[in-house]
């Protein structure tokens, strides 16, 4: 396997197709103005998360989740690109900030089939914070298939 298990993992926040950063048609996150990582086309609208560490910030629209972990490097979670305009319908958050969490545990149910029918861009990018980019000396992101809690999409290696 290409990653040859070096560095932290970041798995898959959503079970769905991976793809970089740079296919987000959304250039502050394709010009890596919120951080560096990936985007999920997600299949299912179960969110997972992709870390171990501490809730560290929901967005009032309930579509962005941070998580920060344990080492100090956060990773965004946004669900679907322009969703912030639903003001939280579609979105049933099960986290609070200042919870912790582990890889796998529930943190949020979108529903899929409401933004479907809004036509909203499902891509939903998982990045490395940028504020967090300086504790990075390496990252190895990975794209395809992804099920969620299960398959690592990124590693890191901290600086």
């Amino acid at each position: 396997m290409f990653f040859k298990d070096k560095g932290t993992a970041v798995y898959a926040p959503l079970s769905g197709h991976v793809v970089t950063i740079g296919d987000v048609d959304e250039p502050i996150f394709a010009g890596k103005v919120v951080g560096d990582g990936v985007a999920i086309i997600p299949s299912d609208g179960e969110v997972l998360a992709p870390i171990a560490g501490t809730i560290s910030f929901i967005g009032e629209q309930k579509h962005t989740y941070g998580i920060k972990g344990f080492d100090g490097v956060e990773i965004l979670i946004h669900l679907g690109i322009d969703t912030v305009k639903l003001e939280g319908t579609g979105f049933i958050p099960y986290v609070t900030v200042g919870q912790r969490v582990d890889v796998g545990d529930r943190i949020c149910q979108m529903d899929l089939e409401l933004l479907r029918s809004r036509q909203f861009d499902l891509t939903s990018p998982v990045v490395i914070t940028s504020g967090s980019m300086d504790k990075i000396k390496r990252l190895t992101l990975r794209t395809g298939q992804a099920l969620a809690a299960q398959t690592v999409c990124m590693r890191y290696t901290p600086a």
